[in-house]
């Protein structure tokens, strides 16, 4: 299996130009023969939309706009894709209306539905505020494999390599329980000096206490 990483720029709320950008990424990673298509977080609204999820008519286009993104993907090529789905219990259960979710596109459709689950409010981020975290986490198959999907802060609740815990919940361990095979994660973190070398550290600890394949982290 051949699985293409769409290193795109969206522009926080152009709804037709981010789809346009992911729509670029998949038809490049068709004709490269790819069979999975990997975005950042949040990609389809950019990264972060804040107050624009306060805005109904913008989350209703978001979804329609995730709808035809799914119909005009290559017909081989399945693509995971960040967005923000409704949280339909909010209404009677209170909790916040919003998810931060991975949509995976397939066969002209939008297949499964993954939620972020790890939601930081530290330095500049404060996704508490407009969504809420996922409850489980969540696979799909394609090519033989059970493919684990993350979202950013999920993969950051590593005890062994910080030295504490910062969360209760553990997406990863979770995961591993499900028997993954690999796991992708969709991010949007910013950007500091060392970053990079922090993230590779990171993600190769967890492949290695998790015996995963691999670990695909895309931001």
């Amino acid at each position: 299996m051949k699985i293409a990483i769409a290193q795109i720029n969206p522009t926080i709320g152009n709804l037709t130009g981010n789809s346009n950008l992911i729509l670029e990424a998949a038809q490049k990673a068709a004709l490269a023969g790819a069979n999975l298509l990997i975005t950042p977080e949040l990609c389809l609204l950019g990264y972060p939309p804040r107050d624009l999820l306060a805005v109904p008519s913008f989350i209703a286009a978001a979804g329609e706009k995730l709808q035809q993104l799914a119909r005009d993907l290559p017909p081989d090529l399945a693509a995971i894709v960040g967005t923000v789905t409704p949280n339909t219990r909010a209404v009677k259960q209170g909790g916040k209306s919003l998810f931060n979710s991975a949509a995976l596109l397939e066969g002209g459709t939008v297949k499964q539905i993954f939620h972020k689950r790890l939601l930081p409010t530290y330095d500049v981020f404060d996704e508490d505020r407009y969504f809420e975290p996922g409850e489980q986490s969540g696979y799909f198959n394609i090519g033989g494999l059970k493919i684990g999907v993350t979202i950013c802060e999920d993969l950051w609740n590593n005890e062994e390599f910080w030295g504490k815990r910062s969360y209760a919940g553990d997406p990863i361990a979770d995961l591993m329980t499900l028997g993954v095979d690999l796991v992708v994660n969709l991010s949007a973190s910013p950007y500091c000096a060392g970053k990079r070398k922090v993230r590779s550290a990171m993600l190769q600890n967890s492949a290695n206490r998790s015996n995963l394949r691999s670990f695909m982290s895309i931001k």
